[in-house]
């Protein structure tokens, strides 16, 4: 936490800066399943009180699974940040599957903009055209 904190703060204050949380991933599984968001808010919030400066934006994976309200109960406890971005969309169930997650998320942080789950640079060849429409949907929608 101390290093990203230090890779915050050098960023010039004049350019926006923001951290994206990743349980890591091998073939597109992630190396393990978590219980809830609890993991990524510690975190996040360490970082947000470690840095000298605010981050702009924060981006946090939400796994396909999970639509319930025990995965997102943590997220009442995360410091502020100016943008909070929830990466509830993906390829395999598109915009329903985002939408359940939308839904199961806003009732514990009502502003958040949405995003794919850990960006879509590693997707399989053929799937780049999708997710991105998927995507704008699921953003004009929200």
């Amino acid at each position: 936490m101390a290093r990203l904190a230090v890779l915050v703060d050098a960023v010039p204050t004049d350019v926006e800066v923001g951290v994206h949380l990743c349980y890591g991933d091998a073939g597109e599984k992630h190396f393990f399943e978590p219980t809830d968001a609890g993991t990524l808010v510690r975190y996040a919030n360490a970082v947000v009180a470690a840095s000298a400066r605010e981050l702009s934006w924060l981006h946090l994976p939400v796994p396909i699974a999970r639509d319930d309200a025990e995965y997102f109960a943590p997220l009442a406890s995360l410091a502020p940040v100016a943008e909070l971005y929830l990466g509830l969309v993906h390829r395999e169930d598109g915009a329903e599957g985002a939408q359940r997650r939308i839904a199961a998320a806003s009732a514990v942080v009502p502003v958040f903009g949405v995003a794919t789950e850990c960006g879509i640079g590693r997707a399989p060849e053929g799937t780049t055209e999708g997710i991105l429409r998927t995507h704008a949907e699921v953003a004009a929608a929200w």
